[in-house]
Order: structure tokens, then C-alpha cells, then sequence
């Protein structure tokens, strides 16, 4: 059987407990180099999403209505 050799990655780490800091240093600068949307497009992108949701809520709901008929007929034949 081959012997397993433990790997080294170069990732340093910090035994002061530094690298959670420093993550979120990393996080806060990309962040700042992100493009965000406009207040406006950030209104209209949200009522798109709204509006979808309502739409598919009631698709879902009228399938739900329509296959509760089905299967009630189905099943309760006498």
C-alpha cells in the first residue's frame, strides 16, 4: 500500500487569529469593486421578481385546484 503524504498548501495561516480580520477585508474590498444597480433599476428588477412570483404562485395554484378535482372525481366514483 502506498504511504499517504500529508500536503502542503501555501496558504498561510495566522495562529493570532488575524485571518478572520483579514477575510473580511478581502470581502469589504470586493464588495466596494462590485457594480451596483440604481435605486430605479433596483425598484423595477424587484416588481419583475414580485410580479413572477404572483404569477407562478397562481399557476401553481390553480394546477393544485384543477388536479385536486381529478383525483377527487377519481376516487370517490360510486
Amino acid at each position: 500500500m502506498a504511504a499517504i503524504e500529508p500536503t502542503t498548501n501555501n496558504v498561510p495561516v495566522s495562529k493570532s487569529g488575524t485571518g478572520i480580520v483579514e477575510y473580511l477585508q478581502g470581502v469589504r474590498a470586493e464588495l466596494k469593486k462590485a457594480e451596483w444597480p440604481s435605486r430605479e433599476e433596483l425598484i423595477r428588477l424587484t416588481q419583475v421578481v414580485l410580479f413572477l412570483l404572483f404569477v407562478t404562485a397562481l399557476f401553481c395554484g390553480a394546477l393544485d385546484g384543477i388536479l385536486s378535482v381529478i383525483t377527487h372525481n377519481l376516487f370517490t366514483r360510486k
